[in-house]
């Protein structure tokens, strides 16, 4: 899994092979070591509830982000083996921000095996 942030997004793209392992039940997670034995966690992980059940949900702290998705709509994804596809969710960080969760699974012939943690820091326009 290729995890970035920019701005108010997380964008995360998963080959075929994980998304396969969330559909089955189970966690996809990216693990960043950091210094002094610190690690950063991203996990994307399915639910059995669906979206209008509280099937979406996005928890963090400071080793990590959890992202928990409803399987029906992970289903949904990797009909066809060409096409990028995505799923878009806002989630409500304040009384007026969101933080907008991009999981896009890429076609087959990206590389299967990847590790990326990529951090955009967002230009400060007030200066």
């Amino acid at each position: 899994m290729d995890v970035r942030f920019s701005g108010q997004a997380l964008h995360c793209q998963l080959g075929r092979t994980e998304l396969e392992r969330l559909v089955s039940g189970r966690a996809v997670d990216l693990v960043v070591a950091l210094p002094r034995h610190h690690a950063f966690r991203v996990s994307i992980r399915p639910s059995v509830m669906t979206a209008e059940r509280g099937g979406w949900q996005l928890d963090s702290d400071p080793t990590g982000i959890w992202v928990t998705v409803p399987r029906a709509e992970l289903e949904q994804l990797g009909q066809t083996t060409t096409f990028a596809e995505r799923l878009l969710h806002d989630f409500p960080v304040t009384s007026d921000a969101n933080l907008q969760l991009i999981l896009e699974v890429i076609p087959d012939s990206a590389p299967a095996e990847r590790s990326v943690l990529e951090i955009t820091p967002q230009l400060d326009l007030a200066e």
